[in-house]
């Protein structure tokens, strides 16, 4: 047997009663005020929604439909360029360069942490960015990385600057240390203004470039925190 749901429109408390009782009026078990049980033809039934918005043209085609989101992910075709270029750098620091006078090296450590730079931001983002979050791409994508990509090595250069200028050496850790924390948040900060992320993914993606370039300065066989040829 089928059922009425009732609502008592002077205390609003819903209830379901036999269809024998539709279109008979009756007490409302709560409130005791007569209410009217609706008949069959009455009722008011809620079909499910078909779509969002569920407005349909006068051939029933819906007009709104909602936009899907594509997930971006991360091609592994990039990902082994990405390593490709970090690895071919990399080869090149500690097959050619290595061997050279340190003097020679200043121009190829410059060129070498910039041309690092484009395929560990590019990379790093992908991995540590939100994926619940849109991602950048195309050319707004690589302006981002470009920009970024300068302002670490920006900071590279500056803290090489620095270092020999204040006359800090290995033996002067805590000057070290705060350098060193100093580049990080400001590190974190450019990756933090490119792609709009929040302090812990900027400190991710900029952690990524610092690793591969000191492993560049270590395969160059210079310090891997301060020149030699700049030290006192």
């Amino acid at each position: 047997m089928n059922k009425i749901r009732v609502t008592c429109p002077h205390c609003f408390k819903r209830y379901e009663v036999s269809e024998k009782f539709a279109g008979k009026e009756g007490p409302c078990p709560s409130c005791k005020k007569t209410i009217r049980v609706p008949a069959m033809d009455e009722q008011v039934v809620i079909h499910e929604k078909e779509s969002f918005g569920g407005v349909k043209d006068t051939a029933g085609r819906l007009v709104f439909e909602p936009i899907k989101r594509e997930d971006a992910k991360f091609s592994p075709t990039v990902l082994a360029i990405v390593l490709f270029a970090a690895l071919l750098v990399l080869a090149l620091a500690y097959f050619v360069v290595r061997p050279m006078e340190d003097a020679s090296k200043t121009p190829i450590l410059i060129i070498g942490s910039l041309a690092l730079a484009l395929p560990i931001v590019y990379g790093a983002y992908w991995f540590a960015r939100n994926d619940e979050l849109e991602p950048f791409q195309g050319t707004d994508l690589w302006i981002r990385v470009a920009l970024c990509s300068m302002a670490f090595a920006v900071l590279w250069g500056l803290y090489a600057f620095v270092i020999p200028y204040v006359g800090i050496n290995e033996d002067e850790f805590p000057y070290l240390l705060l350098w060193v924390s100093v580049c990080i948040a400001a590190g974190a900060g450019a990756a933090m203004g490119c792609f709009e992320v929040d302090f812990f993914v900027g400190f991710m993606i900029y952690a990524s470039y610092l690793i591969v370039t000191v492993v560049l300065r270590l395969a160059m066989n210079l310090s891997a925190h301060c020149p030699k040829w700049w030290e006192p």
